[in-house]
């Protein structure tokens, strides 16, 4: 009596799996690209859109804030910071939600700003202390690059905020064009 086992490998049952799944990839890459070209094309929509996602995002962080702080084992003060925190996130995530397109675009690059000049600080201060260590230079220069673009953006909110939204679009374009290369790629590694 003579028994057929088949051995699976569990490499090919990967490749097989992604490869039936190139389609979705493609599609993402569509649809990526898509949202690019919109977004050149319509950069106040785009700017709005993403001003209200983010006042959502403040909503519910502040809101998980605020439930962690109440019912934390922290000690007294990280629960009240948490808390505090918390309750700066609703009233931000408020004031996105119910301003003008002209506030929000005011708010956001805002706070793009202040996260670049905070990295960029960050960045550069790595980039010195890393003596002697590779990629120091491209720390130095990013932290520089972040700092400048941080203070640009604050100093000009509707200029940073066309800027900002112009490289975000063409990032997505290219983004978009490499997973439909990805896609093609993963259909032929699955055909093999």
């Amino acid at each position: 009596m003579s028994s057929d086992v088949q051995v699976s490998d569990p490499l090919t049952d990967t490749v097989d799996s992604i490869g039936k799944s190139w389609l979705l990839v493609l599609l993402l890459g569509v649809l990526t690209i898509g949202v690019g070209i919109s977004s050149l094309n319509h950069p106040v929509s785009a700017y709005h859109t993403v001003a209200v996602l983010f006042g959502v995002w403040l909503l519910v962080s502040g809101v998980a804030s605020i439930i962690r702080g109440l019912g934390s084992h922290l000690d007294g003060g990280a629960r009240v910071l948490l808390v505090l925190s918390g309750a700066l996130s609703l009233y931000l995530g408020s004031m996105f939600l119910h301003a003008s397109i002209v506030e929000k675009v005011a708010l956001l690059s805002l706070y793009i700003g202040i996260v670049f000049l905070f990295r960029g600080i960050v960045d550069l201060f790595a980039g010195f202390a890393a003596k002697g260590m590779p990629g120091r230079g491209w720390a130095i220069f990013m932290g520089i690059v972040g700092m400048s673009a941080g203070l640009y953006m604050i100093n000009h909110p509707l200029w940073g905020a066309a800027t900002w939204i112009t490289v975000v679009s063409w990032f997505l374009i290219i983004l978009g064009i490499m997973e439909l290369v990805g896609a093609f790629q993963i259909r032929s590694a699955s055909k093999r």
